[in-house]
């Protein structure tokens, strides 16, 4: 007796199922095997297999369908790779089809998604791809005041997203900094400091750290005067929250000395420098490299001011903890000596200046 033929139909169709199953699991397995074994070549510097193993992988991804995350991944492992060996062509259009992977499965608006458009648009920049990166910055400036308009009251659920956006703010802040453009690099300190004022207490170091970048964004456009409080802000809470020694105090401690000095308020600058050296010398010791750098702003100060005679001793000071730290012979010595040199001809030294002017051209080479 025949079976019925809707049974046949759906016994057959089961099967196939089935094997479709089978199918999916030997390419996911097949993936997973050649995305470990990139990876552990990619850590072992073996450039070539690291190739071979995540081409394989993105072959086998590549029949996973084009909003699968498996198959941005592998795009983003190759990517990664050609951009560490320089070949930044090869990588951009990677990187650009496992974003829109990304987006178009999980969003626009994803967090997830975001801080992968936030490395695409660092990757634009190092590129010298403005274009493209001021056009993925607009977008994220864009989400980040969309995110604090709604989230004006954070909830305990939203709270790790944001410090994270204001995390990725920061970085790309960096970025463009660094590359010049400040005024992109201002939008994104602040915003960064927003968020982070609403969900962080007022002494939370990491509302410091978002001072004083701006700060030196200011300092960098000659805004001194807009920098001065967030110098001190910043400074006010690395001394509650960390400690008068600690290295981001100091560096902090300078950045406003600095501040002050740009505003003519050199009364204060001098107080700052050396309450500095005191902290120092009482932490790190008379050999310090942090006491080599409060040396050195100190005297520079007391010499634009014509204090020679107080400047000398400083730099006497900076030049015996400079050769104990790097040696006599170090290339960072030669402009120490030569800030002495000038120094020791203001004050009528000539015969000793011109020996540390020799000094210092010799180690120059």
């Amino acid at each position: 007796m025949t079976k019925p033929l809707l049974y046949i139909q759906s016994t057959f169709a089961a099967a196939l199922c089935a094997l479709m199953s089978q199918a999916a699991w030997a390419g996911e397995a097949e993936w997973t095997k050649y995305s470990t074994d990139g990876a552990k070549f990619y850590e072992q510097a073996n450039w070539g297999s690291a190739e071979r193993s995540f081409k394989l992988a993105l072959k086998e991804a590549d029949s996973f369908g084009d909003k699968d995350l498996r198959l941005a991944s592998s795009l983003t492992n190759l990517g990664v790779l050609y951009n560490f060996r320089g070949q930044s062509t090869k990588a951009e259009p990677l990187f650009e089809r496992a974003v829109a992977i990304k987006q178009k499965a999980l969003g626009g608006d994803n967090p997830e998604v975001v801080a992968t458009v936030g490395k695409m648009c660092h990757f634009y920049l190092k590129s010298g791809n403005y274009m493209k990166g001021d056009a993925l910055s607009n977008k994220i400036l864009a989400y980040a005041d969309k995110t604090m308009r709604e989230h004006a009251q954070p909830s305990p659920a939203t709270k790790e997203s944001d410090l994270d956006l204001a995390t990725l703010l920061d970085g790309l802040g960096g970025t463009y900094t660094g590359a010049g453009k400040l005024a992109y690099g201002e939008q994104f300190y602040k915003r960064s400091l927003q968020i982070r004022e609403k969900i962080l207490s007022p002494s939370h170091i990491a509302i410091a750290s978002s001072c004083e970048n701006l700060a030196k964004l200011y300092m960098t456009e000659g805004r001194a005067a807009q920098a001065e409080p967030l110098y001190r802000r910043a400074l006010e809470i690395s001394r509650k929250v960390l400690g008068e020694g600690k290295p981001e105090t100091l560096t902090r401690t300078d950045g406003l000395a600095q501040c002050c000095i740009k505003l003519g308020n050199n009364h204060e600058a001098e107080s700052l420098y050396h309450h500095a050296l005191e902290i120092v010398e009482k932490n790190y010791g008379k050999n310090s490299g942090y006491l080599l750098t409060s040396e050195l702003s100190l005297s520079a100060m007391l010499a634009k001011q014509g204090r020679y005679a107080e400047a000398a001793p400083l730099l006497s000071q900076a030049v015996k903890v400079s050769e104990n730290l790097n040696g006599p012979q170090h290339a960072s010595l030669s402009p120490i000596l030569d800030s002495y040199a000038e120094i020791l001809e203001k004050t009528n030294h000539k015969s000793e200046a011109a020996k540390l002017k020799a000094r210092a051209k010799a180690i120059r080479g």
